[in-house]
């Protein structure tokens, strides 16, 4: 388990292009779009979560580290690994620079997303459960 484990945060953002990130701070390289129809997609360092249409409002993610205690916003999204650098982690939207720091060491992490709907979700919970052995 990671220390100080629990809920870090429940945070609205604007979801410029139907989309937010969960990611390393320091990365800026995101996974691009293929078709636009995908739900997700996944790089070592960046998450990219597909979201409802910026003109229906804010979409909210509620980010949990060490384990989830309560429901999640629906069905799991995605669940894999994000690498994470000395700066830690951030949620948001790095297209309109709201980025909110989710404090994590150093290293791989194992993370599930969950979504309110399979399609256009308007919240998300994002779930840090600790880091994996070294390989």
């Amino acid at each position: 388990m990671i220390p100080g484990m629990g809920l870090v945060g429940r945070f609205s953002v604007f979801p410029m292009y139907h989309q937010v990130e969960v990611r390393d701070a320091a990365s800026v390289d995101c996974p691009q779009w293929e078709t636009g129809e995908e739900p997700v997609l996944a790089a070592s360092q960046c998450i990219v979560l597909a979201t409802r249409s910026d003109l229906e409002g804010e979409v909210q993610l509620e980010v949990w580290v060490g384990g989830l205690d309560g429901e999640p916003a629906g069905p799991l999204l995605f669940e894999g690994e994000l690498l994470v650098t000395e700066q830690g982690a951030v949620v948001g939207s790095s297209l309109t620079e709201e980025l909110y720091p989710v404090a994590l060491p150093i290293g791989w992490h194992l993370l599930r997303i969950y979504a309110d709907r399979p399609t256009d979700p308007a919240r998300f919970t994002v779930v840090f459960d600790g880091q994996p052995a070294p390989p």
